[in-house]
């Protein structure tokens, strides 16, 4: 629902197609600096409608379609290579 409710989706799986492992990193002193994540990608089609970001509960304030090589130029490496294999090419 972070695009809002205008937008018409179905999810094609129940199954993530893609997924990207963010180990912890610890200070010189064994203190955690920043915690791990797992982040994981579902495949989901745009039906009908359009992104409206208005009243949105996560303080989204813009949206953008990028292709693939936008993806590359925008997205740190380690994300990008998580995810290009899971997009068309065209």
């Amino acid at each position: 629902m972070a695009a809002g409710v205008n937008m018409n989706t179905w999810m094609v799986g129940r199954v993530p197609v893609a997924h990207l492992v963010r180990q912890p990193q610890y200070n010189e002193d064994t203190s955690l600096k920043t915690r791990g994540e797992k982040t994981f990608f579902q495949k989901v089609r745009i039906m009908a409608g359009q992104a409206d970001l208005t009243n949105n509960k996560m303080g989204l304030k813009d949206f953008n379609w990028l292709t693939k090589d936008e993806l590359k130029t925008k997205l740190p490496g380690d994300y990008f290579r998580a995810v290009r294999n899971m997009m068309a090419d065209r």
